[in-house]
């Protein structure tokens, strides 16, 4: 194994490349799609009454007061009543998904329509996949990302060498682990670095620095791939 990592730094030592910093392009402005507001104006008609009305917590009829149809395009931000942006309180964020996933838990919703029932049914989904979204740096800054109509990297093009080659260390350092202690200590590592990656993350959005943001991104991809792999050999050694 260190033969191959050997032969791998030597590669990567021979090739021309260019780091990421001077890569970076500015970005003087980033504009993020408006929220939609739901009014009387632009909100579709209630299937029920057939009034055009307010929207309560964006779901609800506030004339008839049943469950609308799912709006799969809602902005995950908008739906858990958040502004767009990187940084946000994971506590109420927290707060406010189990507060929607109360209006439309499915007991509430047992005597009412089949086309309630479904509706609650999908929000209830909906809201599951948008708060996991939210709630995990990495996910939320690939969210921010395609809201700005940017997309990830399908290479390593965003990462220098150096990473690279530190990535492969790390993962040769997991490989020859042999107690948990040792594993413990590496993942205390990465936890505390994934932290720093994300303050580094509310930083780049807040200048517009979208480069910066894919880099990151990048890194933190392969930071909790080691982590992925440090509990797959945690569940070995328990197993042996």
């Amino acid at each position: 194994m260190r033969s191959v990592i050997s032969s791998f730094k030597c590669a990567v030592r021979a090739t021309n490349y260019t780091p990421i910093t001077k890569n970076v392009v500015p970005f003087k402005r980033l504009r993020f799609p408006q929220i939609r507001q739901f009014s009387v104006e632009s909100s579709p008609a209630c299937w029920n009454c057939q009034k055009k009305s307010n929207l309560r917590q964006n779901m609800i009829c506030s004339d008839c007061g049943h469950l609308q149809d799912v709006n799969a395009g809602i902005n995950y931000f908008e739906l858990l009543s958040f502004p767009i942006q990187f940084s946000l309180e994971s506590q109420k964020l927290t707060k406010s998904f189990r507060q929607l996933q109360t209006i439309v838990h499915p007991d509430k919703f047992s005597n009412k329509t089949s086309r309630e029932q479904t509706n609650s049914a999908d929000w209830s989904s909906l809201i599951n996949k948008a708060y996991k979204t939210l709630a995990t740096p990495i996910e939320r800054g690939q969210y921010l990302l395609r809201l700005a109509g940017e997309q990830m990297p399908q290479d390593n093009s965003a990462l220098n060498k150096e990473f690279l080659m530190a990535m492969m260390e790390r993962n040769e350092e997991v490989e020859e682990a042999e107690d948990a202690k040792t594993l413990e200590d590496l993942n205390a590592i990465l936890i505390k670095e994934l932290e720093e990656m994300a303050q580094k993350l509310s930083h780049l959005f807040e200048s517009k620095d979208l480069q910066g943001v894919k880099g990151t991104l990048v890194e933190m991809k392969y930071l909790l791939s080691i982590q992925s792999s440090i509990k797959q050999k945690q569940q070995s050694l328990l197993g042996s």
